[in-house]
């Protein structure tokens, strides 16, 4: 079972995306596969199970606010008993009570069998599709890393001074992130920033995987990612898009 936290929620739609735990490729899922004891809301931890589509996306499926524990308990069924019985009733009461347990003892341990070998094909699932998500990864970077690029050299002087951003959308975190981005950093988010969009709602014009990038533009009244980022074409960056609702909507920048 995976965690993370609900990164973005489009609640006319039925639909978000969760920032996963340790990992950088978010996560899709539907209000249909919510179990949750709270309203969906930005922000909100989570737990869920996750599998790919045919269009290999990761999609999230039972999503819970804590990890589940199915426990089961026979039921016990009583019956009224005269008040009056001869010897013979008796003892065939207790022999039909003797094969109601025997069956439930067999009962019990065909379900204790059933689930140890769902808990090992689970575990196999899980391994195939860590798997193929590396895999997937690894064809993402080996694509960018065979793309003709031009290095942009800096000390690390230079990486740690502040970064005289050009003004050019006249926001101080917008013109701030393409200036790193220009220079390759420092990040706010490393594990996050510079990271393979997927362009999965289809807002982008299409391209292969890899061919796009997102960087996370802070917001001061946040203590969060937030919801803006700019997403960047090619290898070195040609194209800078600008998204402030998390990817609903996209703004060309002019980035000379």
């Amino acid at each position: 079972m995976q965690s993370g936290t609900i990164k973005h929620w489009n609640s006319d739609k039925g639909y978000g995306f969760i920032d996963v735990d340790n990992q950088s490729e978010d996560v899709f899922f539907h209000i249909k596969s919510v179990r949750l004891s709270q309203p969906i809301s930005e922000g909100q931890r989570v737990y869920f199970n996750s599998e790919r589509n045919d269009k290999n996306q990761l999609r999230a499926i039972e999503v819970t606010s804590s990890e589940l524990s199915i426990l089961e308990a026979p039921t016990l069924n009583s019956t009224a008993n005269s008040a009056h019985r001869s010897p013979d009733n008796i003892q065939q009461k207790n022999n039909r009570n003797t094969q109601q347990k025997n069956n439930q003892h067999k009962n019990n341990s065909a379900s204790r069998q059933k689930k140890s070998r769902f808990s090992t094909l689970f575990s196999l699932i899980a391994i195939i599709a860590v798997a193929v998500y590396f895999f997937a990864d690894l064809k993402a970077s080996f694509f960018v890393d065979s793309t003709p690029s031009t290095t942009l050299s800096q000390s690390a002087t230079e990486r740690s001074s502040p970064v005289n951003a050009a003004s050019i959308t006249g926001d101080t975190q917008i013109d701030q992130t393409i200036a790193l981005i220009q220079q390759g950093g420092p990040f706010p988010y490393p594990n996050k920033d510079g990271t393979t969009f997927y362009n999965r709602e289809g807002k982008l014009p299409a391209q292969s995987q890899g061919y796009y990038r997102e960087y996370t533009v802070p917001t001061p009244t946040v203590s969060h990612r937030g919801a803006r980022r700019i997403v960047t074409g090619g290898n070195p960056p040609t194209y800078y898009y600008l998204t402030v609702d998390h990817y609903d909507s996209f703004q060309k920048l002019q980035v000379k």
